[in-house]
């Protein structure tokens, strides 16, 4: 079964998955940053595995490779609130075990696109789910383009059903929110969308600026991936942008999104910017925003009314090693309860070296106090960075009508932290259908003589629900370092943040999260080496131990791999942990994953090379496992297990690798013993990289932290060496 969830960025990096049990590989994860005013992304970031993230398959988690702040810079000067700028969303797509029933479900779709010349494209896009749940989705794009700037893209589609269910969380993974299914059972609805840009130099020489334009239509009951439409909903804005003169510039935007008997909104801004002399800029705008619920029952949070907001900024840039600015803002007129938006404050930059950066902002007024501190890394020698553009329609994997049209700057840096993982520090610069913006991600970002890395962020304000207006009091704070030389590699990163969440009655929860992780890696000699991981994340809600959730995992391991003669290698790993599923999270059968897991595990894995092509292994482990099916007052009962396996690997025909298991598991406490064969074939698609495909005629895992038995049947792996 598919599952789509969305989570607000944190301030963090855990985030805890809906579902258990996620079929291995079928996770697509990607960072949206969304615009307050009308909530259609405006820019995206693919995350790749074990670079950018870590996921546990088995226990639902998802571990960036860095925090994921909850805003983003929107690049307007009107402050909407403590933590002002668009929104930046975590979006996981996966499959996932529903249960131990099979079922009677058959899912087809695809997606094809077709440059009839360098000016016009034509897409298709179908999906069809079959069984209990039945749902279609058919749709069509057509780009017209001249150039990166201006170009015309017309979407339409149509659906039956709920496509798949989309499930939002504001806290990582704590809770969850989404429409019910029942709406959607038998729906047929229709959507469509236009968007237009106009790049001013493509129609008038030596013109700068830009125009956009976006019209959307959906109906109710319509549903593509990430897109679930309850009422008839209407919107459309644009942007606009140009130097006037040298010194002088233009910025305007506005959006307004009207749903039928429910949430209208309306935001329009105007910016003027002028430039004093080369180091001093002056900036003025105003913003005018309504907002009116015309649903039969209205959410006792809701904020109605209009506001009209003017701001003044003064920007100093010393062009060397920092910039400073100063701004105020003013209510002109509020009308209909809301309340006044006056806010000062102050922000810049300071680059304390070379190669690092300190970024930040705080500021207090009507709407409370609010700041941001972030970290930037300038490349070192040992460092890679990157700069391209390219031009693309962004969709979700198969949906419709949630991307326009997009050019995308990227610049960034990479570098290594450990052997599975990288951080990066990113400026993407979007150019959407409905918006100009620009957004920071920043990693591990000091380096002192190449051998010490130090980074930090932290962010507090309130964050108010675009559909509810409930706030939420957020206070997320992280520091980060690490440590490299030829023989050792150290990271360590510490994380915080306390949550005071308005809910619907308006009533207050209060939760608290700590993210302690830590990797290291010691070369004792060139044959021998050691390994580690700490990680450990524990909470605190205020309605009691039932609402918290956390993790521990500790791995060492003490690896032989000669460098001389590698005919024989071992390795020996302990492994602790501790799992305490949030309340947000189900298991097998939809129901609430209420058990804890504790284990020790303790293994040894030994392969030999019998000759060129011929390799045998072997792998024992034992597992002292616990149990408890009450999380409040645990009472934990044994679960022990013995794994023996043996293997055989087969190197043929230069590029194909065979593999053979014989596996026994061992279940003391319940007198059971199960055993079973794997076999596989693989094929090198390069020297560090290997593809195959194989069966495994067990029901069981090799890896003891897995209770599940639903092992058995066809897979599909890809390994690769560095």
């Amino acid at each position: 079964m598919a599952s789509y969830e969305e989570f607000r960025g944190t301030g963090g990096s855990l985030y805890f998955l809906h579902h258990q049990d996620i079929l291995t590989g079928s996770e697509r994860v990607r960072i949206e940053i969304r615009d307050k005013a009308s909530n259609i992304v405006t820019g995206v970031v693919n995350l790749q595995p074990n670079v950018d993230y870590e996921i546990d398959y088995l226990q639902g988690r998802v571990l960036l490779s860095q925090p994921l702040s909850s805003t983003a810079n929107d690049n307007l000067l009107v402050r909407t609130g403590g933590l002002s700028g668009d929104e930046a969303y975590l979006v996981v797509r996966y499959e996932y075990t529903p249960g131990f029933e099979k079922l009677d479900q058959v899912a087809v779709g695809g997606q094809a696109h077709y440059w009839f010349n360098d000016y016009v494209r034509l897409g298709l896009t179908a999906d069809s789910n079959e069984g209990d749940s039945a749902s279609n989705l058919g749709a069509a794009d057509l780009t017209l383009r001249k150039s990166a700037n201006s170009w015309f893209k017309l979407q339409t589609g149509r659906s039956t059903g709920l496509l798949s269910p989309s499930l939002q969380s504001n806290d990582g993974g704590f809770g969850f929110q989404g429409p019910s299914d029942q709406s959607f059972t038998g729906a047929k609805a229709g959507a469509y969308r236009a968007d237009l840009s106009v790049g001013l130099r493509d129609f008038f020489e030596g013109r700068d600026g830009r125009f956009t334009f976006y019209k959307q239509h959906l109906d109710a009951g319509y549903s593509s991936p990430g897109q679930a439409t309850i009422k008839d909903t209407e919107q459309y804005g644009g942007t606009f942008r140009m130097p006037v003169t040298s010194s002088l510039s233009l910025a305007a935007k506005g959006d307004q999104k009207i749903e039928n008997q429910g949430l209208e909104t309306r935001a329009v801004e105007l910016d003027v910017a002028y430039k004093l002399a080369e180091k001093w800029t002056v900036s003025t705008g105003v913003r005018n925003d309504l907002r009116k619920d015309n649903s039969p029952v209205v959410p006792l949070t809701q904020i109605q009314g209009e506001r009209t907001d003017a701001v003044a900024q003064v920007k100093f840039d010393s062009s060397a090693s920092w910039s400073a600015y100063g701004f105020g803002q003013h209510t002109v007129a509020a009308s209909g309860g809301r309340e006044g938006n006056d806010r000062i404050g102050v922000g810049g930059s300071y680059r304390l070296t070379k190669r690092f950066r300190i970024d930040g902002e705080a500021s207090d007024g009507h709407l409370g106090p609010g700041g941001k501190v972030g970290t930037s890394f300038l490349y070192s020698e040992r460092t890679s960075y990157y700069l391209n553009y390219s031009l693309e329609n962004e969709q979700t994997d198969n949906g419709l009508l949630l991307h326009g049209s997009q050019g995308n700057l990227v610049s960034g840096v990479k570098t290594r932290l450990s052997d599975t993982s990288s951080v990066y520090v990113e400026e993407r610069y979007q150019n959407g259908g409905s918006l100009s913006g620009l957004t920071h991600t920043t990693g591990v970002n000091l380096t002192t003589k190449e051998h010490w890395n130090f980074g930090g962020s932290a962010e507090f304000g309130k964050l108010r629900d675009s559909q509810t207006g409930a706030e939420t009091d957020r206070k997320a704070a992280g520091i980060r370092m690490g440590y490299g030389v030829s023989k050792m590699q150290f990271s360590s990163a510490i994380e915080y943040r306390r949550d005071n969440a308005e809910q619907l009655d308006l009533a207050h929860t209060e939760t608290t999260t700590w993210l302690f992780r830590n990797n290291f890696k010691l070369q004792l000699t060139p044959d021998w080496r050691l390994i580690g991981k700490l990680d450990h994340s524990v909470s605190d809600s205020s309605l009691g131990e039932f609402y918290a959730g956390g993790y521990t995992e500790t791995v060492v391991g003490y690896a032989y791999r000669p460098v001389r003669n590698d005919r024989l290698n071992a390795l020996v790993k302990y492994t602790y942990f501790y799992n305490v599923p949030t309340t947000g999270q189900v298991g097998l059968q939809n129901t609430a994953a209420e058990f804890l897991q504790k284990s020790h595990i303790a293994a040894l894995d030994v392969n030999y090379d019998l000759t060129a092509n011929w390799s045998l292994g072997s792998k024992y482990a034992y597992r002292m496992g616990q149990e408890s099916l009450d999380r409040v007052n645990p009472s934990f009962f044994d679960n022990p297990a013995q794994l023996a396996v043996l293997r055989v690997d087969w190197r043929f025909l230069k590029e194909w690798d065979g593999l053979a298991e014989v596996r026994t598991l061992n279940l003391p406490d319940i007198n059971q013993r199960r055993r079973g064969a794997l076999a596989a074939i693989y094929r090198h698609i390069s020297k560090n990289l290997k593809a195959g495909v194989g069966y495994n005629f067990t029901d069981f895992s090799d890896d003891l932290t897995d209770l599940k038995y639903n092992h058995k049947g066809v897979f599909v792996n890809l390994i690769g060496t560095m």
